[in-house]
């Protein structure tokens, strides 16, 4: 499969993103600031001249009195002028048959003769036109009848308590806006130095020479702690395959330089040989060391790829059995002679683990394959077993087996056993490698019946508990 190149999209920094988004936020708080501002004034400005309103409306009521049958009134210069400049005021008081007994005889608000006991009443009206503001302020009159009121309105044009308003609020205004910049411009300052760290992360790595692959030494926030974690972390991962692909090579180097050269020499002294019965040994012997290369080439890419594959993720879920019994007829297949005594004895429940299929199966066929090559005269068993917690797979062969005294000796890669074996002796490592990942362990041991047992100890797949 044609693997994929990814890049890396340098979208918009960190920087204008945070800054963009403080921004907002303060354009946001800036914005509902100036509306509740805007709000408050009104209502202050509106509740202020409400007062000054009602204040002079109450002075015209405090001079009006009852004689002689008649309601009379002596306004006050001081009531009209406490409502300021810019506006004009207007004013009316009626007596309780609803003549207008002074003021202005064209204003003639709608009066509310069942509400004047309430005190001052405010109230929204029009004057020719134009919006008012009055103040309704009922005096009750030493007379008979169902309004025993003389009732004085009193109105203001709005346009003081307006310009009160925006004052405020273009005040209000230049303040929020000049708070927000200076805000924004220490925000900006502030984030610039926050995100300092990231800068250092970047030269630190920038200046690294491209072989040094050791943890990067910084004193970083916590924010960036779990970054500089993780960059170390696949740093100590990409050391470890580079230590192993340069430990497969020298390997591969070191164990195909003699068997190439030898093949090189059997084939030059081929060329030069007239003798045809010499010229046939010659044949053989090149066959032979064309087999033995092909069987080391083969076990070399064989540990390569289990190397590789143990560094994977081995989550798979795997049933033993069926494993061990795919990996039997395959290997059994290619031979052309098996131990008359060849059994596999399964559980009929799975014996199920965690892990990875291939390199598990190319363990298998390493083990079977050695039994059937240099053991197992007459007798091979495979047999599986488990107690719900840990499952053993045993090899069981009537071969002369392995020395205890090469047990240890036999797990390391290029330890050959002698008997001039083909291959670099990489069967039994590889399948310590895959057992070491697996969580599992190789063992070997000495059946009191003669026979000679590899066993294979693999912890049981622990499901996952159930949420309840």
């Amino acid at each position: 499969m044609q693997g994929r190149t990814q890049h890396v999209i340098a979208g918009r920094s960190l920087y204008t993103r945070l800054v963009i988004r403080v921004g907002a936020v303060l354009l946001v708080s800036a914005a509902a600031l100036l509306i509740a501002i805007w709000i408050s004034t009104q209502f202050a400005a509106r509740e202020a001249y409400d007062r000054i309103l009602a204040g002079s409306a109450l002075q015209i009521a405090e001079n009006t009195w009852y004689d002689h049958g008649e309601v009379n009134v002596d306004v006050p210069l001081a009531a009209l002028s406490m409502l300021g400049t810019g506006d004009h005021a207007i004013y009316a008081v009626f007596d309780p048959r609803g003549r207008v007994i002074a003021g202005d005889a064209e204003f003639r608000p709608e009066i509310p003769w069942q509400e004047l006991e309430q005190g001052p009443l405010l109230r929204d009206g029009q004057y020719l036109g134009t919006p008012v503001r009055m103040a309704i302020i009922g005096r009750r009159m030493p007379v008979e009848g169902p309004h025993p009121w003389a009732v004085i309105v009193l109105a203001q044009t709005n346009n003081a308590r307006m310009s009160f308003a925006q004052s405020l609020g273009s005040r209000a205004l230049v303040v929020i806006v000049a708070m927000s910049v200076l805000t924004l411009v220490a925000a900006m300052f502030t984030l610039y130095q926050a995100l300092a760290p990231l800068k250092r992360i970047e030269a630190a790595i920038r200046e690294r020479d491209l072989n040094d692959l050791s943890p990067l030494v910084l004193t970083v926030p916590a924010e960036t702690h779990a970054l500089v974690s993780a960059i170390n972390a696949f740093m100590q991962r990409l050391a470890v395959h580079r230590s192993t692909m340069r430990r497969v090579i020298g390997d591969a180097a070191h164990q195909l330089r003699t068997p190439v050269t030898a093949l090189v020499a059997q084939m030059e002294l081929l060329a030069t040989e007239d003798n045809e019965e010499k010229r046939q040994r010659h044949l053989t012997l090149l066959r032979e060391r064309t087999r033995n290369l092909g069987a080391l080439v083969n076990q070399l890419i064989n540990h390569a790829m289990v190397q590789h594959r143990n560094d994977s993720s081995l989550q798979a879920r795997i049933d033993l059995g069926e494993l061990v019994r795919s990996q039997m007829t395959e290997v059994l297949s290619n031979r052309s002679r098996t131990p008359h005594d060849l059994s596999l004895d399964v559980p009929p429940l799975p014996c199920l683990i965690r892990g990875d299929a291939i390199s598990l199966g190319e363990a298998i066929k390493n083990i079977l394959d050695n039994a059937l090559q240099y053991g197992a005269p007459g007798l091979l068993q495979v047999r599986l077993e488990s107690d719900g917690q840990r499952h053993w797979l045993r090899f069981i062969d009537d071969g002369p087996g392995i020395p205890a005294a090469d047990w240890e000796r036999l797990r390391k890669p290029f330890s050959p056993r002698g008997e001039q074996r083909m291959g670099a002796s990489l069967g039994l490592s590889i399948v310590e490698e895959v057992m070491r990942a697996h969580g599992g362990e190789l063992r070997f041991a000495y059946l009191p019946v003669g026979h000679f047992a590899v066993v294979l100890d693999f912890p049981a797949w622990q499901a996952p508990a159930e949420v309840v």
